[in-house]
This record gives C-alpha cells, sequence and structure tokens, in this order.
C-alpha cells in the first residue's frame, strides 16, 4: 500500500510517496505521474518515506527518471535506488 501526496508549484509538481511502491501501487504511482507529466511543469518524486520497493517500482523509477522527474530521498533504501539507477543510466 502507498500514500501519494502532490504538492503543486510554480514550476514544479512534487509527489510525495509514503509506504510500499510494490504491486498495485506502481501501476498507481504511474498514473499520477502522467497527470502531473502533462501539466507542462517539472515532476518531482519524493521517496523519503518508502519503505520497500519491488522490480516493478524500480523500473517504473527508471522510466520516469528517464522522463525527466526528478527522484529525490533522504532515506538510506531509496537513496541506494536512486544511486543505482542513475549509475545503471551512465554506464548503459
Amino acid at each position: 500500500m502507498i500514500r501519494i501526496t502532490a504538492q503543486h508549484e510554480l514550476n514544479t509538481t512534487r509527489l510525495f510517496l509514503e509506504g510500499k511502491l510494490a504491486g498495485d501501487s506502481v501501476a498507481e504511482l504511474e498514473r499520477c505521474w502522467r497527470v502531473a507529466a502533462n501539466t507542462k511543469t517539472s515532476v518531482s518524486i519524493d521517496l523519503t518515506a518508502v519503505s520497500f520497493i519491488d522490480n516493478r517500482g524500480k523500473q517504473l523509477l527508471v522510466k520516469m527518471f528517464e522522463g525527466g522527474a526528478r527522484l529525490l530521498s533522504r532515506g538510506l533504501l531509496a537513496r541506494c535506488i536512486i544511486d543505482e539507477i542513475k549509475e545503471e543510466l551512465h554506464a548503459g
């Protein structure tokens, strides 16, 4: 289960995630991201309060990052996954 809170600012939409990014939550995040991306603002995804990310969740984060979303986290778990995504994309 995940909770997604959107904060709309002048040029940025921030999506704050809480919980597990797994299963059906991945599709819900993708829906929210697509809505935010259609507003023509930049999109930031704050993963600080995420406690688990499954493979589908990571794949979505890669797609979002490649699509220009900014991935943020102050938490260790998500920070490691963000660093992994950036390394994989820069190496490939």
